[in-house]
């Protein structure tokens, strides 16, 4: 079976219109089979943007799938929105979506941070947690020297999928790691530089 973390280019068989009503605004999503969530939204996806602070500044929305995140923080807030991921297709649909919603980002094809030689204000992840704590660990780690100053990375778990093991990497690697939502077994995590 093809994974959505992969550069495997997975099968196309069925493009389908996602709609999200989040932040007082509607938006609509192309997907397709191979893609992460690709019938809805992600749930976690939603939890994680209802509960980021206000940001501004350079945002990379890193593993963006078809986009959703980096497309809504994208029209809420005053960023500069980089999306990437280690599938093209991902990229394709991220940047189709982002035109179909009138938000410019940038569009980049990268496996983790190899193509992304850039520093960010912000970097906001739904993790890919099927693809191992070996590639989520590295992610982390290579998110904090992408970081400038004081900036932050937003993460979303799950405690079922490791949000303790999770805290206690992430605690290590930056100089603060914050819970801003903890329920239901999902947790949404601000992990900041020092200044």
């Amino acid at each position: 079976m093809s994974q959505y973390f992969t550069e495997n280019h997975a099968v196309l068989t069925r493009e389908r219109l996602l709609k999200l009503h989040i932040f007082g605004r509607d938006f609509e999503f192309l997907a397709n089979n191979g893609l992460f969530s690709c019938d809805k939204v992600d749930t976690a996806s939603i939890l994680l943007m209802e509960n980021l602070p206000s940001l501004t500044g350079a945002t990379l929305d890193l593993g963006c799938g078809y986009g959703p995140i980096g497309i809504v923080l994208g029209v809420v807030y005053p960023v500069q929105i980089t999306m990437s991921d280690v599938n093209p297709i991902a990229v394709e649909y991220a940047a189709r979506n982002a035109a179909r919603n009138r938000v410019e980002a940038q569009c980049i094809y990268s496996d983790g941070f190899a193509s992304l030689p850039f520093i960010y204000d912000n970097i906001v992840l739904n993790p890919p947690i099927h693809a191992g704590k070996d590639v989520m660990y590295r992610l982390y780690r290579d998110a904090a020297r992408h970081l400038a100053p004081g900036g932050a990375l937003y993460i979303v778990i799950q405690k079922k999928h490791g949000a303790e093991s999770a805290i206690a990497v992430l605690s290590e690697i930056f100089h603060e790691c914050r819970t801003l939502y903890k329920k239901k077994g999902l947790y949404v995590l601000q992990c900041v530089t020092p200044e």
